[in-house]
């Protein structure tokens, strides 16, 4: 079956999905259901073919694969939106501060904080821009379809193109949905939050190991981008690093790592402030997001994030001075102190 067809086969079940849906709340359960038992087998055959399609690819001489690569088109590149994370999402040989690029194809992208550090919007505000070009899907464990429809309000969007999943939380399951988008047109997905995936009786680091590869494998084999939301490990205060809860394989697994930090509040005379207890009161007007895992442009990064970016309004503001992140021989990529404290200034 080509491409087209498996296409065809999968938007037509995807209007079966609409039909039945609605005929469901017009209690018309009868037909429903037999549009539901057809839209399933037409599911199960978009899904068969991609997988077999991916089983299908064997290893070829290098000669083949570098006509393929010589013939292939530029790969083009997502913006996310945000300004100041798009100028630095280029290759090194063409940053200067003012070039804008994106992410290409093919990524298992994580973007990792504490609660409350605001990972949700900054996604949101990447999957709404995405869906002003084509379909996304948005795999949500987390909000809930009213608090989503509420929040994706804050930013500019296609509701057309906005794909929304709140089923299974199987990893099986979410790969299954996940290929029948794809069928369909869909080539970035994000999933909110990798906490909440089951593997079957995995837990903890096992489970975690075990989707962060069936997710990696994904987007290899597809050429799709997923984005993935996750927590920082409760462990990562106390350390002096930050990394990703029960994540030593997750981060492997990355092609990109972003940390999402909280940035203290300061008073008048630049000293950070303190509540009635004693405790760092959190400038809300900001955030540090820090690039530490890069492997398609190999350049690591950290940029000041402002309410203004993510949800509009406010001033244009100049790009941040850049400042290349390095790292220390024996270090693992993941700073904590790089994060936390500041060390410059938006004019």
């Amino acid at each position: 079956m080509t491409p087209k067809q498996i296409k065809e086969l999968a938007d037509k079940a995807n209007r079966l999905r609409a039909e039945y849906s609605k005929l469901y709340e017009l209690g018309d359960t009868h037909k429903a259901i037999g549009l539901e038992r057809e839209y399933l087998n037409l599911r199960r055959r978009v899904i068969d073919e991609i997988s077999s399609e991916v089983s299908r690819k064997r290893a070829v001489p290098l000669a083949e694969v570098k006509r393929r690569v010589r013939e292939r088109p530029k790969k083009p590149r997502y913006a996310t939106g945000i300004d100041v994370l798009d100028r630095e999402l280029v290759p090194a040989k063409e940053y200067n501060g003012y070039n804008v690029g994106g992410f290409t194809l093919g990524n298992l992208i994580q973007i990792v904080g504490a609660r409350g550090s605001g990972k949700s919007s900054i996604m949101m505000k990447i999957h709404g821009n995405i869906s002003r070009r084509e379909p996304v899907l948005w795999v949500d464990f987390e909000m809930g379809e009213a608090r989503v429809v509420e929040k994706i309000e804050d930013f500019p969007h296609d509701e057309e193109n906005l794909l929304y999943y709140n089923a299974s939380r199987e990893i099986d399951d979410i790969i299954d949905e996940i290929k029948m988008q794809y069928a369909s047109g869909c080539r970035n997905v994000v999933i909110d939050s990798a906490m909440k995936i089951r593997a079957g009786r995995l837990q903890g680091y096992e489970r975690a190991s075990f989707v962060s590869d069936r997710l990696s494998e994904l987007t290899s084999t597809l050429e799709i981008n997923i984005f993935v939301i996750n927590q920082l490990s409760q462990n990562s205060e106390h350390e002096g690093r930050a990394a990703i809860k029960h994540g030593n394989d997750a981060e492997y697994d990355a092609d990109f790592i972003f940390f999402v930090a909280k940035l203290p509040k300061k008073d008048t005379s630049g000293k950070p402030m303190k509540d009635e207890i004693g405790a760092p009161v959190t400038d809300d007007s900001r955030r540090f997001l820090v690039c530490a895992k890069n492997r398609q442009d190999d350049r690591l990064f950290k940029v000041q994030i402002t309410k203004a970016d993510i949800f509009g309004g406010g001033a244009a503001r100049a790009s941040p001075r850049h400042e290349e992140v390095v790292f220390e021989p024996g270090d693992d990529g993941t700073l904590f102190e790089s994060i936390t404290r500041q060390r410059e200034e938006l004019e």
